[in-house]
């Protein structure tokens, strides 16, 4: 035998140490280290270029042309405003319209978010074309230009009124907010109720 006999226990000990190396396949060493990434609520998630979204709707830029000077206002519109490519607030008269109608516009008492201006009402012709768009046709009607002054002193105290009812409720929260509350935007919700307009819905 001799020399060329073989040593068992070399041959063990070269086989383990040739193993050290490689972790069993259910250690955690077998798996691919974790990207470190931040939570998806992070601002690190959203574009660094966002653009920043319109504080109101574009005819609101101009509408204190209206409270002063109307009819100039109306000469110096544009066809289509650049900043949304879409056409400016409709201060026309509609094609069949059987009167004409005013086109000044009133301040409301209702601060606009991100400046330091108020909201500004439509006039009774922007009202007037509004109610065309959705759907209501005059004809049906017996309508004199006293109305559409009526339902738009309506309409704007309806909203200031509304405005202060929010006023009260904000109040309790003055230690918070102590610049106060003001309004992003209008949103139409007729079919939403509160609790108190649902019981006088139900007493009729």
């Amino acid at each position: 035998m001799g020399g060329s006999a073989s040593n068992p226990a070399a041959t063990v000990k070269a086989d383990a140490h040739h193993g050290v190396g490689t972790p069993p396949p259910g250690c955690p060493m077998h798996q691919a280290r974790p990207e470190s990434s931040p939570p998806s609520e992070c601002p690190m998630h959203q574009a660094e270029s966002q653009t920043t979204a319109p504080q109101g709707p574009v005819h609101q830029d101009r509408a204190y042309d209206f409270v002063g000077c109307p009819m100039k206002a109306a000469k110096e519109i544009s066809d289509i405003d650049p900043t949304n490519m879409m056409p400016p607030p409709n201060q026309q008269p509609a094609a069949d319209q059987p009167f004409p109608l005013p086109v000044n516009r009133e301040e409301s008492k209702i601060p606009r978010h991100g400046t330091d201006k108020n909201w500004v009402y439509p006039s009774e012709q922007m009202f007037w074309n509004a109610m065309l768009r959705k759907g209501w046709r005059w004809k049906e009607e017996t309508l004199s230009p006293d109305d559409m002054a009526n339902i738009i002193k309506i309409h704007n105290r309806n909203n200031d009124q509304a405005w202060e009812e929010i006023l009260k409720w904000e109040a309790l929260h003055a230690s918070e907010c102590p610049c106060g509350p003001s309004l992003k935007r209008f949103g139409g919700k007729a079919k939403e109720f509160s609790p108190r307009a649902r019981i006088r819905y139900w007493m009729g």
